[in-house]
């Protein structure tokens, strides 16, 4: 097997798409009329913060918060920059319009400038979207402002990984390892992402059963927490495979997989099987949500709507999934139910075997 290397300095695509795959990508979305109206919505939002305004703040709180707390309020509004990141991103490098990427630039240099690390696996996760719009844009930054924003994302994935290196249960974990990953990627730090894969393994034995059900969907009794612990290890193991990493099927020794976690929604999503979440949670955060009246939190049929991002994210690694996503989101005769699928057909494999 061929393995790629390590993304170069002047090369994007180590999370996000490389120049190959841009160009895939600009010929799906100027000949199918589906791939088009996804990226349709990117460029609207990017069209419309053109004319916004940086929000940046110095720490994001979100994590043992409830939703009236002001400073989650505040949290709120500014990580919506994140969005407006990630679409002027992608309009730019499909477009070719400079002022998208400018305009991205100077939302990233301003979060570089502002916001610290704090290490908070669930307060940094959000910035997945912000990665990613840098990993296409970074050759387009003077090295000064270059500089200054790896060393924003540096300082975030040490914070994590400090409190994460050795791993534990819960989507905590998940959620630090992804963004360490994505970061130590983004930036060829090629140290970090080998301790960042080793992590993901141990992060599969530690928190997964042979069935696919993890440690939240038990402890918390939510088919959702389930959701919110896998889909950050999508995210890592796709850029894992993309630089020869199979992750996907790596099997710790109880037989759990990623691939497993993904399995273990299906009946739920297609009807088979019904959940009701919350009911037995053993989070007593869980149970101050709902008398805070917090309706997501109080027991309630679990929707299967909300397994197409998962399930949008696991097709890369298996095209069937996205079959069930367009199932899921009602649309069954449409391939590009989501901008992630769209991606996905535009990308290609990175291991030679």
């Amino acid at each position: 097997m061929v393995l790629h290397t390590v993304c170069a300095d002047s090369e994007a695509g180590c999370v996000s798409l490389d120049s190959n795959e841009i160009v895939q990508l600009r010929g799906l979305i100027s000949t199918n009329a589906s791939a088009a109206e996804q990226f349709a919505i990117i460029r609207k939002v990017a069209d419309k913060a053109l004319t916004a305004k940086p929000d940046p703040i110095e720490k994001v709180v979100s994590e043992g918060h409830l939703q009236k707390d002001p400073l989650k309020i505040r949290s709120r509004a500014a990580m919506a920059d994140r969005k407006k990141i990630y679409a002027l991103a992608w309009s730019s490098v499909i477009t070719g319009n400079t002022n998208y990427s400018a305009k991205a630039r100077e939302f990233i240099v301003a979060w570089a400038r502002v916001n610290k690390a704090d290490g908070n696996a669930i307060n940094e996760s959000p910035f997945e979207s912000v990665i990613v719009a840098y990993d296409l844009l970074r050759s387009s930054f003077a090295k000064s402002d270059q500089q200054l924003v790896d060393a924003w994302l540096q300082s975030k994935a040490n914070a994590l990984w400090v409190k994460y290196r050795n791993g534990g249960r819960g989507n905590w974990v998940s959620h630090g390892l992804k963004i360490t990953g994505l970061v130590a990627m983004t930036l060829g730090n090629e140290p970090l992402t080998k301790e960042v894969m080793n992590g993901f393994r141990r992060q599969i034995a530690a928190d997964l059963e042979a069935d696919g059900a993890s440690t939240d969907f038990h402890v918390r009794d939510a088919m959702g927490y389930h959701l919110y612990s896998i889909e950050p290890l999508l995210t890592l193991a796709r850029a894992g495979e993309r630089r020869g990493a199979h992750l996907f099927d790596f099997r710790g020794p109880n037989g759990a997989s990623l691939h497993r976690a993904v399995d273990f929604v299906v009946s739920f999503a297609d009807g088979s099987k019904t959940h009701m979440e919350f009911v037995n949670s053993k989070s007593s955060f869980d149970r101050e949500r709902a008398i805070n009246g917090e309706k997501g939190f109080q027991p309630h049929l679990w929707d299967p709507k909300a397994s197409i991002e998962m399930f949008s994210k696991a097709a890369y690694f298996r095209p069937e999934y996205g079959k069930i996503a367009s199932r899921v989101a009602g649309k069954p005769d449409d391939t590009f139910v989501n901008w992630e699928m769209v991606i996905n057909a535009a990308s290609r494999p990175t291991l030679i075997h």
